[in-house]
Protein backbone atom coordinates (compact mmCIF):
# COMPACT_ATOMS: atom_id res chain seq x y z
CA UNK A 1 0.00 0.00 0.00
CA UNK A 2 1.40 3.56 -1.02
CA UNK A 3 0.85 6.38 1.03
CA UNK A 4 0.67 9.79 -0.19
CA UNK A 5 0.18 13.06 0.86
CA UNK A 6 -2.01 15.39 -1.15
CA UNK A 7 -0.77 19.06 -1.74
CA UNK A 8 -2.67 22.02 -3.07
CA UNK A 9 -2.19 24.83 -5.12
CA UNK A 10 -3.94 27.84 -4.69
CA UNK A 11 -3.99 30.15 -7.93
CA UNK A 12 -6.35 31.90 -10.01
CA UNK A 13 -8.62 29.98 -12.72
CA UNK A 14 -6.26 31.43 -15.42
CA UNK A 15 -3.44 29.96 -14.16
CA UNK A 16 -4.95 27.03 -13.53
CA UNK A 17 -6.09 26.56 -17.29
CA UNK A 18 -2.52 27.44 -18.20
CA UNK A 19 -1.31 24.64 -16.39
CA UNK A 20 -3.71 22.44 -17.39
CA UNK A 21 -2.70 23.22 -20.63
CA UNK A 22 0.71 23.03 -20.17
CA UNK A 23 0.21 19.55 -18.92
CA UNK A 24 -1.40 18.20 -21.81
CA UNK A 25 0.92 19.66 -24.26
CA UNK A 26 4.12 18.21 -22.75
CA UNK A 27 1.86 14.82 -21.61
CA UNK A 28 1.80 14.94 -18.16
CA UNK A 29 -0.59 15.68 -15.31
CA UNK A 30 -0.84 18.51 -13.58
CA UNK A 31 0.97 17.68 -9.95
CA UNK A 32 3.59 16.00 -12.35
CA UNK A 33 4.15 19.35 -14.13
CA UNK A 34 4.19 21.11 -10.97
CA UNK A 35 6.67 18.73 -9.07
CA UNK A 36 9.05 18.92 -12.31
CA UNK A 37 8.67 23.32 -12.61
CA UNK A 38 9.39 23.32 -8.67
CA UNK A 39 12.75 20.35 -9.22
CA UNK A 40 13.69 22.57 -11.78
CA UNK A 41 13.08 25.65 -9.94
CA UNK A 42 14.89 24.20 -7.09
CA UNK A 43 18.06 23.32 -9.13
CA UNK A 44 18.34 26.36 -10.97
CA UNK A 45 18.54 28.55 -7.57
CA UNK A 46 21.33 26.10 -6.29
CA UNK A 47 25.05 27.44 -6.12
CA UNK A 48 26.81 26.54 -9.80
CA UNK A 49 29.25 23.04 -9.06
CA UNK A 50 32.93 24.56 -8.89
CA UNK A 51 35.05 23.88 -11.97
CA UNK A 52 37.40 20.99 -12.16
CA UNK A 53 37.15 17.68 -9.75
CA UNK A 54 35.30 18.05 -6.44
CA UNK A 55 36.94 18.32 -3.14
CA UNK A 56 37.96 15.08 -1.55
CA UNK A 57 38.61 16.57 1.46
CA UNK A 58 36.71 19.26 3.70
CA UNK A 59 38.20 22.40 4.36
CA UNK A 60 39.07 21.63 8.17
CA UNK A 61 40.69 17.95 6.77
CA UNK A 62 42.89 20.30 4.50
CA UNK A 63 44.04 22.80 6.68
CA UNK A 64 44.64 19.92 9.33
CA UNK A 65 46.68 18.24 6.69
CA UNK A 66 48.64 21.41 5.81
CA UNK A 67 49.46 21.86 9.38
CA UNK A 68 50.37 17.88 10.21
CA UNK A 69 52.67 18.47 7.13
CA UNK A 70 54.64 21.51 8.49
CA UNK A 71 54.58 20.44 12.20
CA UNK A 72 56.22 16.90 10.39
CA UNK A 73 58.60 19.21 8.53
CA UNK A 74 59.74 20.61 10.88
CA UNK A 75 60.66 17.77 13.33
CA UNK A 76 62.45 15.60 10.80
CA UNK A 77 65.89 15.53 9.96
CA UNK A 78 67.83 15.16 7.32
CA UNK A 79 71.32 13.93 6.68
CA UNK A 80 72.81 15.33 3.16
CA UNK A 81 75.95 15.01 1.75
CA UNK A 82 78.39 18.16 0.78
CA UNK A 83 81.61 18.31 -1.36
CA UNK A 84 84.78 17.61 0.46
CA UNK A 85 83.04 13.97 2.10
CA UNK A 86 81.08 15.75 4.90
CA UNK A 87 77.71 15.60 5.79
CA UNK A 88 75.18 17.92 6.56
CA UNK A 89 72.33 17.68 9.04
CA UNK A 90 69.09 19.89 7.75
CA UNK A 91 65.58 20.11 9.50
CA UNK A 92 63.19 18.96 6.47
CA UNK A 93 61.56 22.36 6.10
CA UNK A 94 65.12 23.97 5.25
CA UNK A 95 66.30 20.71 2.77
CA UNK A 96 62.60 21.79 0.87
CA UNK A 97 63.17 25.71 1.47
CA UNK A 98 66.80 25.07 0.13
CA UNK A 99 64.89 22.91 -3.13
CA UNK A 100 62.51 25.74 -3.82
CA UNK A 101 65.24 28.17 -4.30
CA UNK A 102 67.33 25.94 -6.29
CA UNK A 103 64.15 25.89 -8.85
CA UNK A 104 63.57 29.80 -8.42
CA UNK A 105 60.57 29.53 -6.17
CA UNK A 106 61.22 31.29 -3.23
CA UNK A 107 58.12 31.61 0.10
Amino acid sequence: MILAKKRCIYCSPEDREKMRRRARKAGLSVSRLVILCCRQAANANAPPEPPGHPLVLSEDAQRGLYEESRRLARSTKVVIDVQGGRKVTLAMHEAMSILRLAEGKQE
